[in-house]
């Protein structure tokens, strides 16, 4: 995972919170589709990474905001976003493997 500000160019939009049911039905669809979508190492990082990450979400579900981008699509992946203790500014998490890399 990876954490930064998500920018005025990211266009997230807030979904309703998701219980621990919810979070772990739409995590495993979430891995099976970006599972197939990834090749040889990036796909072999992927699935060392996802279970510690998939263990720390569920950790905080109850303090998690999510995020879609505004043209998600039904592989997309979510945005996750909580305020650090005194923090007041979220902290936004992102798979980074669904990043795809821009120059500009």
């Amino acid at each position: 995972m990876s954490m930064g500000s998500p920018g005025p160019t990211f266009r997230l939009q807030e979904q309703p919170p998701f219980d621990k049911k919810q979070f772990i039905g739409y995590i495993k669809k979430f891995i099976k589709l970006l599972t197939a979508k990834l090749e040889g190492e990036k796909q072999e990082e992927f699935k060392k990474s996802i279970e510690g990450a998939t263990k720390y979400l569920i950790s905080k579900i109850k303090d998690l905001q999510f995020f879609v981008r505004e043209s998600m699509h039904d592989d997309s992946s979510l945005v996750f976003a909580y305020y650090k203790e005194g923090a007041t500014d979220r902290t936004f998490l992102y798979f980074s493997h669904c990043l795809k890399e821009i120059k500009c």
